[in-house]
């Protein structure tokens, strides 16, 4: 079936195209008609608005007429001082300059000519194992890894904060667990089966000195769920076919 929001028809390759941004997601084609639907909603609520000109419309970014409606229909409020620092004192690990940790991966690429689910079927099999006998994970690293670090048992050595990439640092820098992490990461490489062995502390700076840091990580944090919240009142309000597997009403995330 079409996707089609208010009559307004939203076409098989634009659906294509945007899967490509959602490849992450659980679903990643349902996660793209999601997306596809709420920007229709938002154009659509703008033009309404006459906040665009209808003659070029189009040619205006999301980003803008984001802007646009929370001008006029959406007030965030920015964080209070206190706000900032309570959230500095509960979250240090993200803060803290020069963290390191020692850590070991097996890696199952991605590759064009091999299923995504048999990539993944592989790499869960392989957590399964090492979670239920840790002691085997560098012979599973060696057996299975498409890494050259399967060579070393799949030793990366140690990292430090900001060395690697994003998606493996928001895992190898929270909290402070050490062991087999009890979930695949991925990242774009591929999946990865993690354990993290020693954790080395760095120190925390003054927090005059990431105050601004924190206030815009909140506000846009705040921002973000005036966002679903106002797309989910447009949806609600919608005729929309075509969104979700079962036809029913757009369930908003």
């Amino acid at each position: 079936m079409s996707l089609c929001v208010n009559g307004i028809v939203i076409d098989a390759r634009r659906v294509a195209d945007e899967i490509d941004r959602h490849r992450d997601a659980a679903d990643p084609q349902l996660a793209a008609r999601h997306a596809l639907v709420s920007r229709e909603l938002l154009r659509q609520r703008a033009r309404d608005l006459r906040l665009l000109d209808t003659a070029d419309g189009a040619n205006v970014s999301d980003d803008a007429v984001i802007d646009a409606l929370f001008t006029r229909d959406v007030q965030v409020r920015r964080p209070t001082e206190a706000e900032c620092r309570a959230y500095f004192h509960a979250h240090a690990g993200q803060f803290r300059v020069g963290d390191k940790v020692q850590v070991s991966h097996i890696l199952f690429a991605m590759s064009a000519g091999v299923p995504l689910s048999r990539t993944l079927e592989r790499a869960q099999s392989a957590l399964d194992e090492v979670l239920a006998e840790p002691a085997s994970f560098a012979s599973v690293a060696q057996r299975m890894s498409d890494c050259p670090s399967a060579r070393e048992g799949g030793s990366l050595g140690v990292l430090t904060r900001g060395s690697g990439v994003p998606e493996l640092e928001l895992v190898l820098f929270c909290g402070d667990r050490l062991g087999v992490v009890p979930r695949l990461v991925n990242t774009r490489y591929g999946f990865h089966v993690l354990r993290i062995e020693r954790r080395i502390k760095g120190r925390m700076p003054p927090f005059e000195r990431v105050a601004d840091r924190i206030a815009a990580q909140l506000y846009e944090q705040a921002r973000a769920r005036a966002l679903r919240h106002y797309v989910a009142l447009l949806a609600g309000a919608a005729q929309i076919s075509g969104a979700n597997d079962d036809e029913g009403p757009m369930r908003v995330q």
